[in-house]
């Protein structure tokens, strides 16, 4: 037993002994004393202080010998602090972390603006005082955006440009409603100005993506509308509830591509209810 003993505490001082470990820190960079481990181009490293908290997350940049140069991806890094090889999500211990990217998962800045086109695929139930009418289609719009995280997980985004409605459907035996008789082809065709708000919690990420999960609310102004089954003089504002499904996949510390999809619900009304399931990308940019 006292063999045993006296092995694994050797075995402890040899670990960390060899544990490498970051020697100096100029620019960004920090010098790295392997101590006898093993480091390519690329791999990670966590930066743990006196206490055992992760600190920091570093890349090697370069190897040469028993050293290496790395890059400060966050954190706060400094002389005398050891390494502990990255194998998971940096945000596996969020709170032992003081990140200097601002709460982005690869660097940059807490605020982002960009742009995004999107595929639309609208449903529309239109009521008349004798039957109802299903009309679908599909259309495109185009949004700029802005957003800002309030923490490390919690963003608020808000999206503006030209979005559109646009379906159609044949009416039924019986239909009344409009200027499109039975059997004949009914139509909608709306742009609006439109911006929704919405509220994102990002609930996993990886070395370069990042996947959100959020609601908010849409506000709509019609700029053109067109329709042979709806009254055309009434259709001015109108809201929606939105659910958002998102990913953004970062190609550096600055850029990033967001895909984002949206599910929008129009409020029921006497004569209409209207559905909306939208899929956006496009290009992003952190300051």
């Amino acid at each position: 037993m006292k063999t045993l003993i006296a092995t694994l505490i050797l075995l402890s001082l040899s670990i960390n002994a060899n544990a490498a470990k970051v020697t100096k820190v100029s620019g960004g960079k920090a010098l790295i004393d392997l101590e006898g481990d093993t480091a390519l181009v690329g791999d990670q490293f966590f930066v743990i202080d006196s206490s055992g908290k992760k600190r920091g997350l570093i890349q090697v940049s370069k190897v040469q010998g028993g050293r290496a140069i790395a890059t400060i991806s966050k954190g706060n890094v400094t002389p005398g602090t050891t390494l502990q090889r990255y194998q998971g999500r940096m945000s596996a211990a969020p709170n032992e972390v003081n990140s200097s990217s601002g709460g982005s998962t690869t660097g940059g800045g807490k605020k982002a603006w960009g742009l995004m086109a999107g595929m639309v695929n609208s449903s529309m139930n239109v009521k008349s005082s004798t039957a109802s009418m299903t009309m679908s289609g599909s259309s495109f719009n185009l949004v700029g955006y802005y957003q800002t995280y309030l923490d490390k997980n919690i963003s608020v985004k808000a999206l503006a440009g030209y979005e559109t409605l646009n379906v159609t459907g044949t009416a039924p035996s019986g239909w009344s409603g409009g200027t499109c008789a039975a059997g004949s082809s009914c139509t909608a065709d709306i742009g609006y100005l439109g911006m929704n708000v919405l509220i994102r919690y990002s609930f996993a990420r990886t070395k370069t993506m990042e996947f959100t999960a959020g609601g908010g609310l849409g506000f709509l102004f019609a700029m053109q509308k067109s329709s042979n089954v709806l009254d055309t003089a009434k259709i001015s504002t109108n809201q929606t509830i939105v659910g958002t499904l998102g990913m953004d996949w970062h190609l550096d510390r600055r850029t990033y591509v967001p895909i984002q999809f949206d599910y929008a619900m129009f409020p029921d009304n006497n004569t209409s209810s209207a559905t909306q399931m939208i899929l956006r990308a496009g290009y992003g940019w952190k300051f």
